[in-house]
């Protein structure tokens, strides 16, 4: 789930009847992603106060306290990790919230979605390439 809280949400929403969502499962799933996106606001102003603190620390090149600046650094590294750890926890109470049934058919309406699109986004193979011309001293001097 690399969308944000609220378009699962708008996702489940619009698809409720086609995943036979109940009102109750809804207001599980909405109140899950509320807490989170509020969890998500305090994390990123706290993310905010870190790097104010490392452009502190990094203004002074001449006096640099590697020692504070690895425990900053270290301090914003563990932040981040704690907000992927917390995405996908809510990934998975939001599924635990679903029956199997519904997981699986929200699973495969992603995968319909997507089909079309992996053409797209994906770089041609070898075979697929236009043929590069060959490219050697002799071929260029006769160029030039």
């Amino acid at each position: 789930m690399n969308q944000s809280p609220s378009r699962i949400l708008r996702v489940l929403k619009a698809n409720q009847e086609d995943l036979k969502i109940t009102d109750d499962q809804l207001k599980a799933i909405e109140d899950l992603t509320y807490s989170f996106e509020e969890k998500m606001i305090d994390a990123r102003s706290e993310a905010s106060k870190q790097r104010l603190e490392l452009r502190k620390l990094m203004q002074d090149r001449e006096n640099l306290d590697y020692a504070k600046l690895k425990e900053a650094l270290s301090k914003a590294s563990e932040h981040r990790q704690d907000m992927v750890i917390d995405r996908l926890k809510l990934k998975d109470e939001i599924v635990n919230v679903l029956t199997p049934e519904q997981s699986e058919a929200l699973k495969s309406m992603r995968q319909e979605r997507f089909k079309d699109r992996r053409g797209t986004f994906r770089r041609p193979s070898a075979r697929e390439r236009a043929p590069r011309p060959p490219m050697n001293r002799q071929q260029i001097k006769k160029d030039f």
